[in-house]
């Protein structure tokens, strides 16, 4: 039997939420960039900033440094 990690889901903030929806980002591209981030960044206090090209958009996402996990925003 083969052994499978389940992929943990990211916890969007209601922040995140709102500007996914006003700059018509998809979860799969913010879970793309979360994955797969080009260019890893230090933010402002305890946050990380990952960018990528998940369909040759350009997405940041910021994330807590500590619960990377956890989208704070995104924006494009």
């Amino acid at each position: 039997m083969a052994n499978t990690v389940k992929a943990v889901k990211p916890i969007y903030t209601d922040h995140a939420r709102d500007q996914m929806v006003d700059r018509h980002i998809s979860k799969e591209e913010v879970e793309f960039v979360l994955n797969n981030p080009e260019v890893t960044r230090p933010g402002e206090g305890d946050t990380l900033i990952l960018t990528a090209h998940p369909n040759g958009r350009y997405i940041k996402i910021v994330v807590e440094q500590k619960k990377p996990r956890v989208i704070i925003t995104a924006m494009d």
